[in-house]
């Protein structure tokens, strides 16, 4: 595998746009791949026990809580955490993943490993499909042994080729997708044509169902606003929904004016480490303005698993792509104050965009003084019962688990 890529590489850049144009790369990658496959499923159909890898990138990242409790209760998946934090993370953020995650797993008396030559695994699970995020040895093209598994980490709102034809999306076994207009996205934008796909519903839809656990917020009289932002504020981002830069001093203005509020500060998990590296920001101011959230009186800095923080809170205002559906299972006000994204939101975007509030409804002030109003509730409701419901009358880990049985017994 290294020889080919090393002779690829050699290549002229128009000879590789052209084999590119072409798919000859992907049509190479499918050869044999089903066959493979079938080979697993028979060994697997054998085996006493499966062994299943779930690689966690970072607690934020997590979303199989329920299917995993599931699988610990089977006779025969045995499963297994593997704490991967993105290889592109600088290595200072790669530790405190680790760090969170391992407290988070232990609270749940989850089993979990920092090395994957270290355990046995028949099917691996992955949460993000690009290929930078994983090392060499978790790339699907060397795991041809195993059933990989795709989960998609959020609600993908956009056509963008990298959410649906990228190298995992065309070499899974599964790709496990919430809706079947994401299947339909799947079907005309994936080489494959989204053969691999199966519908489920989305993976936090079950965590959404549970009781609330711990209740984050400080005040009990005031109103809870989450204020959620995106990453992508430097040229090089790919999903340039980030507002951020734009709104950062007024919303601490806005937080310090209006003590009649709680605001949680929930950033991106990456949002940090490209501040670091934005040349108006850089370490010492971005510390700065994360401990104002930190430390002052109405406000709190919000990381790791949200689904708490949404189901407590009273309100949000965020720029993100995932958030513009996920914060619609709590059936509450939400405002988007990111860039424009009419133009490369797919269908099922632009219906959960319509169930948001934007700037062209509300200033941020205006949104927080009528929100007892409440005009969109009918419409976050019927978009929340038509598309955000799994199928088949289940939660999304008992569809999952029904298909792997289905598959293996």
């Amino acid at each position: 595998m290294f020889l080919k890529r090393f002779l690829y590489n050699l290549l002229p850049t128009p000879l590789k746009n052209g084999i590119n144009n072409l798919h000859l790369k992907d049509f190479i990658q499918q050869l044999g791949k089903e066959k493979r496959e079938t080979a697993v499923i028979e060994r697997l159909k054998k085996q006493e026990e499966i062994h299943v890898v779930f690689i966690a990138m970072s607690v934020a990242f997590w979303k199989y809580d329920e299917l995993f409790k599931l699988m610990l209760q089977h006779k025969k998946f045995k499963p297994i955490v593997l704490l991967q934090p993105r290889i592109t993370d600088l290595k200072e953020t790669q530790n405190i993943h680790i760090e969170q995650m391992e407290k988070f797993f232990k609270e749940r008396n989850f089993p979990y490993v920092k090395d994957f030559k270290s355990i046995k695994s028949d099917i691996v699970f992955y949460a993000q499909p690009y290929k930078n995020s994983v090392p060499e040895c978790l790339r699907p093209y060397n795991l041809k042994d195993k059933l990989t598994c795709y989960v998609p980490y959020a609600f993908f709102i956009s056509n963008y080729s990298w959410a649906y034809n990228s190298m995992l999306h065309k070499l899974a076994w599964k790709c496990f997708y919430p809706t079947e207009l994401h299947k339909i996205n799947a079907k005309e934008i994936c080489y494959n044509q989204g053969k691999n796909v199966e519908v489920v519903g989305y993976s936090l839809y079950d965590q959404f169902k549970t009781e609330v656990k711990t209740d984050p917020w400080q005040s009990k009289d005031k109103k809870r606003i989450i204020w959620a932002v995106h990453h992508s504020i430097l040229n090089d981002d790919l999903a340039e929904c980030s507002t951020f830069l734009k709104y950062a001093e007024f919303m601490k203005i806005f937080a310090i004016e209006n003590q009649n509020l709680e605001i949680a500060f929930k950033p991106h998990p990456h949002l940090k480490e490209h501040l670091y590296k934005h040349e108006d920001w850089g370490k010492e101011k971005t510390d700065a303005y994360f401990d104002f959230w930190k430390n002052s009186s109405n406000t709190f800095f919000a990381e790791g698993n949200y689904i708490d923080l949404f189901k407590t809170s009273d309100a949000m205002i965020h720029d993100c792509g995932s958030f513009t559906v996920e914060y619609l299972y709590v059936n509450k006000p939400i405002l988007y104050i990111g860039n424009e994204r009419d133009k490369i939101l797919c269908n099922f975007g632009k219906m959960a965009m319509e169930a948001n509030y934007t700037l062209n409804d509300f200033s941020i002030e205006e949104f927080i003084d009528t929100l007892h109003i409440d005009k969109k509730n009918q419409v976050r409701t019927e978009f929340l019962q038509k598309y955000l419901i799994p199928p088949n009358n289940k939660t999304f880990s008992q569809n999952i688990l029904d298909l792997l049985e289905g598959y293996l017994k």
